[in-house]
Parts: C-alpha cells; structure tokens; sequence
C-alpha cells in the first residue's frame, strides 16, 4: 500500500511539472513567473501585431513549472511573420490549450520584446536572423540566449 502511494505521489509530483502542450525542445526563453495563483489553468502564449496583421501562437511546447521552480521554458516558432513580438501569460478559460477569445491576459507587459527578424540589423540595430530578445527600454540586445524574460502577474 505504502509503494502504491509513493508511485501516485511521484506521479503528481511529474505531473505538475508537464506542459500544456509537451516538454520545451531548444527551451528558446527562459523566464521567472511572480505573483500567479497555482490551480489558474495558466498558459503561455506569443502575441504580436505586425504589418497590421495581429498574431497570437499559444502552440509551441512550453513548461510553466509553478510549483517547483516558479519559471517557465518556451520553444519559439520558426512559422511566425517576422515582427515584434512578447510572451503572455493567459488563464485558459475553455482548457484547449491555446490563448483564444475569452482568455483573460495575467501578466503584465515586461518591457521585453521578442524579435524574429529576416535579416541581421532589421526593426533594431544590432540583432541577428532568427529570434532576438530586445529590452525597450535600455535598447540592450540578446540574440543567443534569450533568458531573463520574467513575467509578474497583473
């Protein structure tokens, strides 16, 4: 009996650890969560408005490791517009996985942008093709390892 509660335990333990959507791959941004309730059906998503198209993908692997380490990991798409970028966290109020109409937006704007650029130097100076993490406000570039992107809750 004792052996059977240990395998649940562990089981709940693996659990709280998964993703929505499955295990972060290349873990392309790394981040800290502060202020989130557990128990909120949280998710992440990227949402950008670029060449007045608005984009939101919530379908990449992504673990928000609550309560074990209070961070997340994120694998950005390849699938995306070339743009401005952020990442969001949402209350999955329908449980699809996924940040759609009637999902509410919990964390606030961190400053931080994303940039999934075409070319090296587009939209700022100093970023490479590919994903590049800009902070606004000092205009300081990332574009190898995009970590310190950490989100508080509204």
């Amino acid at each position: 009996m004792n052996k059977l509660l240990a395998i649940a335990a562990l089981g709940t333990l693996t659990l709280s650890a998964c993703t929505l959507a499955g295990n972060p791959v290349k873990k392309d941004v790394t981040g800290q969560l502060r202020g989130f309730n557990s128990g909120q059906n949280l998710g992440l998503a990227i949402i950008g408005f670029n060449n007045g198209q608005y984009t939101a993908d919530g379908t990449q692997s992504q673990v928000i490791d609550k309560f074990l380490t209070g961070g997340f990991s994120l694998d950005l798409p390849t699938n995306l517009p070339t743009g401005s970028y952020r990442v969001i966290v949402f209350r999955d109020a329908n449980n699809n996985n996924r940040y759609d109409t009637g999902d509410t937006v919990l964390s606030k704007d961190n400053g931080k942008r994303l940039i999934y650029a075409s070319q090296d130097n587009q939209f700022y100076n100093g970023t490479k093709k590919g994903w590049n993490l800009v902070t606004t406000s000092s205009g300081n570039v990332q574009t190898t390892l995009l970590n310190n992107y950490d989100l508080d809750a509204n």
